[in-house]
This record gives structure tokens, C-alpha cells and sequence, in this order.
């Protein structure tokens, strides 16, 4: 079984309400042994109106002033029950480099998360950016992009969060998506990562709302290992309590049909591997 959730929001998120004490129980009830806040950091993400993060900061960023006290003081207060650990979701983007960067490098974190979400300052989850390109473009794209963001080695990056998390907003509703429609580029993308050490995310958001798989899919799963990929983290993507550690079971599932012997969590970006049990 996966008894660690490496990708949890919290209310420091723009898009979430939940407080952190409350994913907190909510782990301890469902049998975690661990959970990693990862809460968005993405410099720079456009002010399109479709997100109100209030006066204090831009959209999809936070004061990491008051994020790293209060994991302290909850990794202090459950000391006993359960493992938290401290990380950041970091939007890769070409004009934060250098922000990323120095977020990369702070002491205080576990963990970072690289997730491309935007492409050329478009949110693949607004119709603008279907609007901008066909379907097949869009989403090759958006690997490109992601490439791209991933060569700048700089940044600390422990894994590669929900490689495929475009086709969750694709017009087609996952029809116009294979691993094999894209396979040079994103063997690229594994090459790039396994060679970096970079831990291949598996992402249940994915099955959220009916979807049919996490992100990356079974495919992309296998062709890691395929290609020597040994490192797997889980997370839900949760930022509400009911989607912490959902669907972990379906996803593991996938994960040990496709050869992995172990998965891995991070403590001060160091690896730790779990077997299952």
C-alpha cells in the first residue's frame, strides 16, 4: 500500500479553502504515515480575472513568511502520528527562473514539485488556449514547453509533477491522446529526467471528475521504467479533504504492473524508499 501523499494544498493555495491542521486529520483518519504540503508557488501566472488570491499577493503565490511556521508547528504537534513534511508545487515559467531558482534553494523545504501550467502565459484550463491552437498543437505544446522548463537546471527540482496534465482540459475529453501520438517528445522528457535523478510523479487528480486515468497515464508509466526510470512519488493533487490519497490503490495498482519495486518520498530533498507492504 502508499502510505504517503507527496502532493497536498492547502487555503495557502489560491485555489483551495482547506486549512492545513484539517488535511492533517484527515491523513491521520485515512492511515497516512506521511503527507507533503506542496502549495503553489507561480510567479508571474497572469491576473486574467479567473482567480481572486486577494490585495496581500499575486495570483497562485503565497507568504512562504508564514507557510514554514505553521508545517513547524504541525510537524511538532503530530510528532507522533504522523510524518509532514514541507514542499512547494513551483510553477516553472520561463520569466520566474529566476525567482524558482532562490525558492528552489531554500532550507526549510523537503520537497519541490516541477509543474508546467501555463503555455506562453495561457492556462490550458481556460478555453483561450483552445481557442489559440487545435487540439494535437495544444498538446504538444505544452510538452514542449514543458521540456523546456525542465532544462533549466538551477532549480531544485525533486520531481516532475502530472506530465500529462493538459489532456485533463483537452476539448475531446481525452480522445485526441495517446503516449503514442507523442512519444518522441516525451521520451525526451523521461530521458531528461531520469538522467537528472528527477522522480517521475504519479498524479490521481487525474481520475477526478470521471476522468479515465492519473496523470501521467499507464503508458508513459511504463515507457519510464522501459527506459530505466526507478523513482515514483504519489500524490493526489488534493485541496479538499475527501481527495487526499483518492484513488492511491488504482494507481499503485498501475505502478507495480509496470515493474517498480518501490516508491519514494523526499526529506530534505533526499530520497527515501518505501517498499510495499
Amino acid at each position: 500500500m502508499v502510505y504517503y501523499d507527496s502532493h497536498v494544498h492547502t487555503a495557502f493555495s489560491t485555489d483551495s479553502d482547506t486549512q492545513m491542521e484539517q488535511m492533517v486529520l484527515q491523513g491521520i483518519q485515512n492511515g497516512l504515515h506521511g503527507l507533503t504540503f506542496t502549495d503553489h508557488m507561480d510567479y508571474h501566472f497572469p491576473q486574467n480575472g479567473n482567480w481572486d488570491a486577494g490585495e496581500s499577493h499575486p495570483p497562485f503565490t503565497f507568504d512562504l513568511d508564514a507557510y514554514f511556521p505553521q508545517v513547524k508547528k504541525l510537524q511538532e504537534k503530530y510528532k507522533d502520528t504522523i510524518q509532514i513534511y514541507c514542499g512547494v508545487e513551483i510553477g516553472l515559467k520561463e520569466d520566474a527562473y529566476g525567482e524558482n531558482v532562490l525558492l528552489s534553494q531554500r532550507e526549510q523545504l523537503d520537497y519541490c514539485i516541477g509543474s508546467t501550467h501555463l503555455v506562453h502565459d495561457m492556462d490550458p484550463y481556460d478555453r483561450q488556449y483552445w481557442d489559440a491552437y487545435d487540439e494535437k498543437a495544444g498538446i504538444e505544446i505544452y510538452f514542449e514547453e514543458t521540456l523546456k522548463n525542465l532544462k533549466a537546471k538551477d532549480i531544485h527540482i525533486d520531481t516532475l509533477g502530472h506530465l500529462d496534465y493538459i489532456v485533463r482540459y483537452s476539448p475531446s475529453g481525452y480522445r485526441m491522446y495517446s503516449y503514442q501520438m507523442f512519444a518522441d517528445i516525451i521520451d525526451e522528457i523521461l530521458r531528461l529526467i531520469i538522467d537528472r535523478e528527477i522522480s517521475l510523479e504519479v498524479n490521481t487528480a487525474g481520475y477526478k471528475n470521471g476522468g479515465p486515468m492519473p496523470n501521467p497515464n499507464e503508458d508513459i508509466i511504463r515507457r519510464y521504467r522501459e527506459l530505466g526510470g526507478e523513482r515514483i512519488t504519489f500524490g493526489s493533487d488534493a485541496h479538499e479533504t475527501e481527495q487526499l490519497c483518492s484513488r492511491f490503490h488504482d494507481a499503485e495498482t498501475i505502478v507495480r504492473n509496470a515493474g517498480f519495486d518501490y516508491y519514494v518520498t523526499f526529506v530534505h530533498h533526499k530520497p527515501v524508499f518505501h517498499t510495499w507492504h
